[in-house]
């Protein structure tokens, strides 16, 4: 198993890639781009250059200047004025960067860019580019248009690649549709690589996430938590209207029909951040401290935030208050597992964190008293039984148990 974290893992990722990949994508969902950027600009016997595309829209002119000033700026080299076709252009940037060793380009911002017209001028210089030195490009969103050319299949790679962080490789050919669904926070899906960002209209997009957190569900079911005060027939026809337009959305046929229950069609293939946070959360009950630290810091990074968070049906706010729940009980465990390896400061930060997930839980607040007693921090550990207090008060108007009680009483002795 990978214990590396995500960083760690582009890394190693990148280093490994073969000298005959001359297009290195940074996945929009890694976090570390810019951190990434660091070290390749330091690295010894290879000249990086590095390019952020500034506004929205930029052509390939504008980028072609951008590119002149770079190579004025970081390489001492003031070019002619770069031809406007993509497939002169590539070559002329190549025949400048050929006295100045190994050279790798960094592009930055890339989803910035006119597509249309830039895909043509990388796609040339991946073609070009000698064995060994490569473009790496920088997106907040995933080139897609890019990674289905045909002329750049077999020269480019997608990094880090980690499908239990969601993480997904859309470079490499499926044979299913594939379908990444993100509900931990407002809500994102992407089909094959590309977002919806248009459902026409709310109960598509609700039905739509209603039958993936299901996985399997009836149609009374789906009747009673939608359209309750419809006839069956009313139902029924709203039903499939709206069935129909999430296929129309999706390109594809979400569901299938099979015993009594629809399902999730085969065709697809699904990746849920909430069946990788849910997994992860339950393997870690029955793993080693050491697999189940990695697995549970999995979770913690897949949650994202609350669930569909700016839905109000009651089927998701309910998912919502146990997923959040599950969120605190794993920032808990992972506190409880530093907390048995004497790594006292690691359990209080994930505790703290526990506690602001499930501020009414009295056995998070002692777990926090005990460690700032221990660390020395006897008033912290009474502000946090103050906060417990209030907090319960508040929102359950009952008090603390004996057993928070005689802790608050300990500390505040030891004053």
């Amino acid at each position: 198993m990978n214990k590396l974290d995500s960083f760690e893992q582009a890394q190693e990722q990148l280093a490994a890639l073969p000298a005959d990949i001359a297009l290195a994508i940074l996945h929009p969902d890694f976090h570390g781009q810019h951190r990434l950027f660091a070290p390749l600009l330091r690295r010894d016997g290879v000249t990086t250059l590095f390019l952020s595309v500034s506004a929205p829209g930029t052509s390939l002119a504008n980028l072609l200047a951008d590119l002149e000033q770079t190579f004025a700026a970081q390489l001492g080299i003031t070019p002619p004025n770069l031809p406007a076709d993509p497939e002169a252009a590539a070559t002329a940037v190549l025949s400048l960067l050929a006295g100045q060793g190994r050279v790798n380009l960094i592009l930055d911002a890339y989803d910035l860019v006119d597509q249309d017209e830039l895909d043509p001028f990388i796609a040339a210089l991946v073609r070009q580019f000698p064995v060994g030195q490569r473009l790496i490009i920088g997106a907040r969103a995933l080139p897609m248009t890019l990674l289905e050319r045909s002329d750049v299949y077999g020269k480019a790679a997608l990094l880090p690649v980690h499908p239990d962080k969601m993480l997904l490789d859309y470079v490499q050919s499926v044979e299913k549709t594939v379908l990444e669904v993100r509900a931990l926070g407002p809500g994102r899906v992407l089909i094959n690589g590309r977002l919806i960002d248009h459902w026409d209209g709310v109960l598509p997009r609700t039905l739509f996430f209603y039958f993936v957190d299901r996985g399997m569900t009836t149609r009374d079911e789906i009747f009673q938590t939608f359209w309750p005060n419809l006839s069956t027939r009313e139902a029924t026809n709203v039903f499939h209207v709206t069935k129909r337009k999430i296929s129309e959305i999706l390109g594809a046929d979400l569901t299938v029909y099979w015993s009594g229950f629809y399902r999730i069609s085969p065709d697809l293939e699904l990746h849920y951040d909430v069946i990788k946070f849910a997994e992860a959360v339950q393997n870690a009950a029955v793993a080693s401290n050491e697999d189940a630290i990695r697995l549970l810091q999995n979770a913690i990074a897949i949650y994202n935030g609350l669930f569909l968070s700016t839905m109000t049906q009651d089927w998701a706010a309910n998912r919502r208050e146990e997923l959040a729940t599950n969120y605190a009980e794993a920032l808990a465990g992972l506190a409880r597992i530093y907390k048995q390896e004497g790594a006292n400061l690691n359990a209080l930060g994930y505790f703290l964190r526990a506690a602001a997930a499930s501020p009414q839980r009295e056995d998070l607040a002692r777990a926090i008293m005990e460690l700032y007693h221990e660390l020395g921090k006897p008033r912290d550990a009474l502000d946090t039984y103050e906060r417990l207090v209030i907090n319960l008060r508040s929102s359950l108007n009952v008090e603390p148990g004996p057993q928070t009680l005689e802790l608050a009483d300990m500390i505040r002795a030891s004053l």
